[in-house]
């Protein structure tokens, strides 16, 4: 026979495991629907959330700011803080290096590769990581980039896009 107490614990399980899954599945088109472009302009920067950072993710930015020094003004410092607003500055870091990784295979490929087109790229790649590849086109406005280039750019940039998280306060 089966004890009852089990059969009250397997049932709240199966519940919970029944919840669980109905709360993970997403509609596609409703998490669309929160997706909205704001100006820049009317964004202020979060306060630093984390103190310290650890000599990995130190060495990470490092290479991300050593890799966009020529078309992102941000010193290393300034990086670094950035980097310490984060609330999930792993998941970041990652995104930033994939994004170092497709700029770098571009312009070592594109050595000579004048400054306007190099911006523009890194603007593309920026974008692209932000959204799909159609809409990073468009929104790019893109005029030194040929279609074959942005086509090479994307196929060195392979993650999913993440918009940018901003919280209202």
């Amino acid at each position: 026979m089966f004890n009852s107490d089990r059969i009250v614990s397997a049932f709240f399980l199966l519940i919970i495991f029944g919840l669980v899954l109905f709360s993970c599945k997403t509609n596609d088109k409703s998490d669309e629907s929160k997706v909205k472009t704001i100006n820049v302009n009317n964004l202020t920067l979060s306060p630093v959330i984390h103190d310290t950072l650890s000599s990995d993710q130190i060495k990470s930015i490092e290479k991300i700011q050593t890799a966009f020094s020529e078309v992102n003004g941000s010193t290393l410092e300034e990086t670094i803080t950035n980097f310490k607003k984060d609330q999930h500055r792993d998941n970041e870091i990652a995104i930033w290096l994939a994004m170092a990784n497709a700029y770098e295979k571009f312009t070592a490929k594109h050595t000579l590769v004048d400054i306007k087109k190099k911006k523009e790229a890194y603007g593309l790649i920026l974008m692209r990581s932000m959204v799909n590849e159609g809409d990073a086109k468009a929104k790019s406005h893109l005029k030194l980039l040929t279609d074959k280039e942005v086509s090479e750019i994307f196929s060195y940039y392979n993650l999913a896009a993440k918009p940018i998280t901003v919280e209202k306060r």
